[in-house]
């Protein structure tokens, strides 16, 4: 029984997906055949798998510049422990922002 009402289920499949509206932020519990819920379903694997994917590529945009920076820090270091002169392009580069 649903709402006090007697259901007709015909599908061997008739599950409660819970959940909350992206909608309106309220939770949701709607019952139905699990055969139906198959596209909503997909629709948002395909959001979170793209939601994942940015952070992925958020994630590997910051270790990039985090590398650039390290290999700047170990050139200079490299360069003064020779007691080589720093070249002109490496006084330049602003190792710490």
């Amino acid at each position: 029984m649903e709402g006090g009402k007697p259901i007709l289920v015909r599908c061997p499949w008739y599950v409660q997906v819970r959940g909350v509206d992206p909608n309106t932020g309220e939770e949701t519990g709607p019952w139905g055949c699990a055969i139906a819920w198959m596209p909503t379903l997909m629709i948002n694997a395909a959001n979170e798998s793209r939601r994942s994917a940015a952070a992925t590529e958020s994630f590997r945009n910051e270790m990039a510049r985090q590398g650039a920076k390290t290999q700047q820090v170990l050139l200079v270091a490299a360069q003064l422990a020779n007691r080589g002169p720093i070249t002109n392009s490496l006084e330049q580069i602003e190792i710490c922002e």
